[in-house]
């Protein structure tokens, strides 16, 4: 079927990332696997469902960033888990601050693809 197609405005890099995802609402933690990565949100896989407008904390830790960084965003669309599969979802990041801008910046720029 010819569904609507997402639009983004910025780029997305694939990336082989992880990713410590921190669950506002339920307060869980789990490690997740970046699939893909750009400056307004990332494609994710976790062992956790969630669902749209969720609000979710990433921290990324990458060889070019000091400390990790820690960047709020919401679910944008999830795709459930089926039998042994993981949760996909992309999630739109909030970025608050300059220097988050500039850290994401500089994480996606250090990735090698």
């Amino acid at each position: 079927g010819g569904g609507a197609r997402r639009v983004r405005v910025h780029d997305r890099k694939t990336v082989r990332l992880q990713v410590s995802v921190t669950h506002v609402g339920s307060g869980w933690v789990r490690a997740a696997r970046v699939q893909n990565l750009g400056f307004g949100g990332a494609c994710l896989e976790l062992d956790e469902d969630v669902g749209a407008g969720d609000r979710l904390l990433l921290s990324f830790v990458a060889p070019a960033l000091w400390d990790p960084l820690t960047i709020k965003s919401r679910v944008a669309w999830s795709r459930p888990r089926a039998a042994r599969e993981l949760t996909r979802c992309g999630a739109s990041f909030e970025l608050g601050n300059p220097a988050d801008v500039f850290a994401l910046f500089e994480l996606v720029g250090s990735l090698v693809f």
